[in-house]
């Protein structure tokens, strides 16, 4: 059993960050020591003399500083240049201000690390900077640009995971009879139901609107006239509205081998805002009896006003878990994602974990792919204002189609938008990590929205 020799400060957050890295990500046993030190020493007592030596900085951040922008990372970045591993961004260490490159050398028996690696990790998986940053976007949410791994360059890639396989390295040349857990990397896809149906509620008059709105503001011909021909339909032909297509997507996912995940909206906080539909429409109903019959999930997609209101994030799953008993599904866990993702650190987690919810998968941007979280593992969150960790547990949102098709020059370039999906499926299957995909059913209008959606569960293996 290793042994981790660490500061006196900040005891919760250093239980938190090793419970993470060690029994959650790696699956190594090990305990702890509070002593008088300034920095972290993991040894393997009964095993030699070996000892790793990281840097200690963000948890010895004074009380005034903690969660205030004198705690937040010095940029630039210097970079750690790992012999054999190429170089890693520093979020957190030891450095010359004068140096903006630090070499490692993972040679036993002493490894002497200046990157604070878990200081570094603790700062991505809780979201530190978040509640750090008062800068939000018109809804509130905080933006992609002001993130500190986007202004760095390494959004695009996990950097826990990388942070992790240099611990794991490190030790492992330490103590080559160590053991790590077993992973296997799996595709996670969930659908938001915003819009179950394209004509539920609606007049001919908003049908014509919207139609001539894909035409003439977004150039979408195809979806244009698939939306027009529903113009007079009423509600008596669901089987051949636009947005109907659960059953498509669910026999993809079967003959896959994928349990697909469907969040629903079950109340209504922001007209307009928070779909067409009540949870116990009898065309609903019938929607969450069939998915659940097919072997896929139900979840929660709690409604726009929600992500500050654990009360309001309770009755939602309340009213939820009734219109599910109503039908008779029975789940062993309940998850979800926040509409629009709307999230606040550590806000929102709370409300989730207040409810009763399992899981959250709500960490993505909503305006570009990536690794929010610096992430592809599913691991439990910690609570930055009340320094406790909490059972929920995060699923970080990898790729929301959205922020691929919408983002692309011509709007209808197929290999594009598939290359782009590739490289972060790509990336967590490098970590045998979970590929977290959001596709809604309502951006399956036209073909090549199907076509990239139909790739992305046939052929990313």
């Amino acid at each position: 059993m290793l042994k981790i020799s660490c500061p006196l400060s900040r005891p919760a957050e250093r239980k938190y960050i090793f419970h993470v890295l060690f029994t959650e990500f790696l699956g190594i046993n090990y305990e702890v020591e509070f002593e008088q030190r300034n920095e972290v020493e993991i040894t393997l007592p009964e095993g030699n003399e070996h000892r790793l030596v990281l840097a200690d900085v963000l948890f010895s951040k004074r009380e005034e500083e903690w969660l205030k922008p004198e705690s937040l990372p010095n940029r630039p970045l210097a970079k750690l240049e790992v012999t054999g591993q190429g170089s890693l961004p520093m979020i957190y260490g030891l450095r010359d201000s004068s140096v903006q490159s630090m070499s490692l050398q993972i040679d036993p028996p002493s490894i002497q690390c200046s990157l604070d690696l878990f200081g570094s990790c603790f700062f991505m998986l809780t979201r530190y900077e978040e509640l750090v940053c008062q800068e939000r976007d018109g809804h509130d949410r905080f933006p992609s640009e002001q993130s500190l791994a986007y202004q760095e360059g390494f959004l695009d890639y996990p950097i826990v995971n990388r942070y992790t396989e240099l611990l794991w390295s490190m030790l492992n040349s330490l103590w080559p009879g160590l053991k790590r857990k077993r992973r296997e990397s799996r595709k996670v896809i969930s659908h938001d139901v915003d819009y179950p149906f394209f004509t539920f509620r609606r007049s001919n008059f908003s049908i014509a609107k919207e139609s001539l709105g894909d035409a003439i503001k977004r150039r979408q011909l195809e979806s244009a006239m698939r939306k027009a021909r529903m113009i007079g339909s009423g509600v008596t032909t669901l089987e051949r509205d636009p947005f109907n297509t659960f059953d498509w997507m669910m026999e993809l996912s079967e003959r896959a081998g994928i349990r697909s995940s469907f969040y629903f909206i079950t109340e209504q906080t922001e007209a307009d805002i928070d779909g067409n539909y009540s949870i116990n429409d009898p065309e609903v109903h019938s929607l969450m009896v069939r998915i659940h019959e097919r072997g896929h999930e139900i979840g929660l997609h709690p409604s726009y006003r929600t992500y500050l209101s654990p009360q309001q994030i309770k009755r939602e799953f309340r009213i939820l878990c009734h219109e599910a008993e109503l039908a008779g599904i029975r789940q062993e866990q309940w998850g979800g994602r926040q509409h629009f993702l709307r999230w606040k650190a550590p806000d929102t987690w709370q409300g989730w974990e207040e409810a009763g919810l399992q899981y959250d998968s709500t960490l993505g941007y909503s305006d570009r792919p990536g690794f929010r979280c610096g992430t592809c593992y599913e691991y439990p969150v910690f609570n930055l204002r009340t320094g406790m960790a909490l059972k929920l547990r995060e699923r970080p949102l990898v790729v929301m189609e959205l922020t691929v098709l919408d983002a692309m020059c011509s709007g209808s370039d197929e290999e594009q938008a598939f290359a782009k999906i590739s490289h972060y499926y790509r990336e967590c299957v490098k970590y045998q990590g979970d590929f977290t995909l959001l596709w809604h059913n309502s951006r399956l209008v036209r073909s090549l929205d199907r076509k990239v959606f139909r790739r992305c569960i046939e052929e990313l293996q």
